[in-house]
């Protein structure tokens, strides 16, 4: 006979319940619905610093109403902090080197490359937007969540295909080939993003730079007869460079520092 009780049967498997899973996958559809939707308005970039106020504000209040976490904890928990110096210089060295592609692209093909009309103002909102208000989603709310109570690696491999299938719309306005390349570059820089996260002490600053200089061929207008050997080249730049952060020990970018920590217990 079985004597085990409602509550025994319950907490025979307690590593992960519906419950949980169902809110931080509704908290993600609504932070990253909010990207997407404001993206959908405007790509460029000019209306980068407003998409990154909204999306902030929708995290902050995601986790408060379904994490019930307070106001304070909350902003802190974007990933605007103060970041490791470390991180930082090493997150500018590897975006040196991914911009190397358009003196490489040049190179290649004698293309002449110009800059886009008001290309400082694009600048400051392409860091905004696909800088600061992605990485918040990606790394301050998917990574972060499902780094509690996991590895490291586990986390990242969990949040790879998230962001990877948030890429699949791309297929719409820019064709398979592109979409494929962006999902691609979006599945394998989450590894060294995310690294780049946990060594600038849990904030956004250092995988924000790299992020934007990925995407900085909105400021460059690619003649057409380049465009596919360019596109070629930035997503292999962009898959390959990033990853030699990785080659940067983090008890280098982070003196001291414990494996990484899970300090706001399971996810809620």
């Amino acid at each position: 006979m079985n004597n085990r009780t409602d509550t025994e049967r319950r907490t025979e498997h307690p590593t992960i319940t519906r419950r949980p899973w169902a809110r931080f996958l509704i908290g993600f559809a609504i932070v990253w619905g909010a990207l997407a939707g404001l993206g959908e308005i405007d790509a460029t970039g000019r209306w980068g610093i407003a998409i990154l106020v909204l999306v902030a504000a929708t995290a902050v209040v995601v986790e408060m109403l379904l994490f019930e976490t307070s106001l304070r904890r909350a902003v802190s928990s974007l990933g605007l902090g103060r970041p490791g110096g470390r991180s930082l210089a090493l997150a500018a060295v590897v975006s040196g080197l991914v911009l190397l592609v358009y003196p490489a692209m040049v190179a290649l093909t004698g293309a002449q490359l110009r800059l886009v009309p008001n290309w400082p103002w694009i600048l400051v909102g392409i860091f905004a937007f696909h800088g600061l208000a992605e990485e918040i989603v990606w790394r301050g709310f998917a990574f972060r969540r499902l780094s509690i109570d996991r590895p490291f690696r586990t986390a990242v491999l969990w949040t790879m295909p998230l962001i990877a299938a948030a890429h699949i719309p791309i297929v719409i306005n820019n064709g398979v080939l592109v979409a494929l390349g962006a999902m691609l570059v979006a599945a394998v820089t989450s590894l060294p993003f995310s690294y780049l996260y946990v060594t600038g002490r849990g904030t956004v600053w250092a995988p924000a730079l790299v992020h934007t200089a990925i995407d900085m061929f909105k400021l460059v207008i690619i003649p057409a007869s380049a465009i596919t050997t360019f596109s070629m080249l930035l997503i292999g730049v962009s898959i390959a460079v990033p990853l030699l952060a990785l080659a940067v020990p983090r008890r280098l970018l982070l003196p001291g520092a414990s494996p990484l920590a899970n300090e706001q217990g399971p996810v809620r």
